[in-house]
């Protein structure tokens, strides 16, 4: 479907995600790779040196560096290639989107709410992820009419269809992470702050309130997760702490 609402969404995904790949794959070429080349060469250029080597094995060994960094750099950016494809993150989002089975006039009316809400920007909170690992990379909640959906931490998008949901709790988690450096390796303890999403349906499958959340979303910061809570409550949603 040309005018098709859903596809339309899934195109500014691809637009959104898409600028922050080929700024990161620009930043690699032009910052990354050439560091990594010039290191190579400074480093395998003053070993042949100091090795009796004279200019010579200078001049050879700055080369052979050179070449072994070039090598690195292209595997590197072709790594970087694969794991910032737009369609990769657009995929993701479509998968959140067939996990609730919705029928073909369900998605053009979540594409519809979704372009709708995206322009406004009450109902969009954009932000960066500024945890550990998380690379600053770019993330957003949108709040539709029908929908939550949050995009860029992890998992990477969680759409919450409000017409299931029972309940919504806020709570905070204590998380360790494994941080890595240049030369070593750490464990890295932070809190998390969470929003929790009960669907109707719990004691049907067994489930108590004590049980994980169907749906969660996760904030390394409160201030974040808390302005998510005020959206919620100023369309009307009941959101409790979690005791």
């Amino acid at each position: 479907m040309t005018n098709s609402y859903y596809r339309q969404w899934l195109e500014q995904e691809r637009a959104w995600i898409g600028a922050y790949c080929h700024r990161t794959i620009r930043g690699s070429l032009w910052k990354v790779i050439p560091a990594v080349m010039g290191v190579l060469m400074l480093f395998f250029g003053g070993l042949g040196y100091l090795n009796n080597g004279g200019v010579t094995m200078l001049v050879i060994g700055g080369v052979g560096g050179l070449l072994l960094g070039l090598v690195v750099g292209l595997v590197y950016l072709a790594l970087l290639l694969v794991s910032l494809r737009p369609g990769r993150y657009v995929g993701m989002v479509a998968r959140s989107v067939d996990a609730l089975a919705l029928s073909q006039r369900q998605r053009e009316e979540l594409g519809a709410e979704m372009l709708s809400a995206l322009a406004d920007p009450d109902r969009v909170l954009s932000y960066q992820m500024a945890g550990p690992n998380s690379q600053n990379t770019p993330a957003r909640v949108v709040l539709t009419p029908h929908y939550l959906f949050q995009e860029g931490s992890s998992p990477y998008a969680v759409l919450v269809p409000f017409n299931e949901i029972g309940s919504i709790r806020m709570g905070q988690e204590r998380k360790t992470a494994r941080t890595h450096g240049t030369q070593s390796r750490s464990l890295y303890t932070f809190s998390l702050y969470t929003i929790g999403f009960y669907r109707r349906d719990r004691p049907d499958r067994g489930l108590t309130p004590e049980d994980l959340p169907d749906l969660a979303m996760g904030f390394f910061q409160a201030e974040l997760r808390d302005q998510v809570v005020q959206m919620l409550r100023r369309q009307g949603l009941s959101v409790r702490a979690d005791t």
